[in-house]
């Protein structure tokens, strides 16, 4: 009958996949949840309840999605003191998280979590002027408070790397954007092509991986 045939899979190793969050769940239950009828925090995945919530088992601690991504072109500002969102051609891995098709500055999160992100670029100056830039991270066009990049460049032909890292709560839905002003606009984010001995360098790289539910 049908309980046999549960005992049987359970001592093989197999688990049906759960199309409804079961209602009493005790600590130490694991379910295979379908990610559609029933999407307990990470899509279709294998889950344990912890006494509180449920939790994928990927990464080992209700982690799983990540995504690399860079630009690889010149990006300047048309207008000085104004925000503009850096945008990205390059995604080299990525799951649960991808570039927006139309705003290449928007960063979209399918599942819900803490999020540990590390943003880096290579500034570029055209002139021998003091210009200052202002780099910062918003969730839904809101800045986040306290989250601000600023530096100055003075130096013609000067380029300098800066990076910043944080970990953010994200929502299912949710869109990231890395935004940035100048007030010169010869200040400028910068690639370069690859040498003889040494690979190419984008303007800008995103590193994201999620570290909790």
């Amino acid at each position: 009958g049908r309980v046999s045939e549960v005992i049987d899979n359970i001592s093989s190793g197999h688990l049906d996949k759960v199309y409804v969050e079961p209602p009493r769940p005790r600590e130490g239950d694991i379910r295979y949840a379908d990610g559609s009828d029933w999407d307990a925090g990470q899509g279709e995945n294998l889950y344990y309840f912890d006494g509180t919530v449920w939790r994928a088992f990927a990464g080992g601690s209700g982690a799983g999605d990540y995504a690399q991504l860079a630009d690889t072109t010149n990006q300047t500002a048309a207008v000085v003191n104004t925000s503009y969102g850096i945008t990205w051609n390059t995604t080299a891995y990525s799951q649960g998280i991808s570039v927006d098709g139309t705003d290449a500055s928007k960063i979209y999160f399918t599942h819900s979590g803490k999020y540990y992100i590390n943003f880096s670029c290579l500034l570029h100056s055209d002139s021998s002027s003091n210009k200052d830039i202002w780099i910062y991270p918003a969730i839904n066009g809101t800045e986040i408070t306290g989250s601000g990049i600023h530096h100055t460049l003075a130096s013609n032909d000067h380029k300098r790397t800066l990076s910043k890292a944080g970990i953010f709560d994200i929502t299912a839905g949710d869109y990231l954007q890395a935004m940035w002003a100048v007030d010169d606009l010869d200040l400028d984010l910068h690639p370069e092509a690859a040498t003889a001995f040494a690979p190419a360098t984008p303007s800008a790289t995103l590193s994201i991986i999620q570290v909790s539910q």
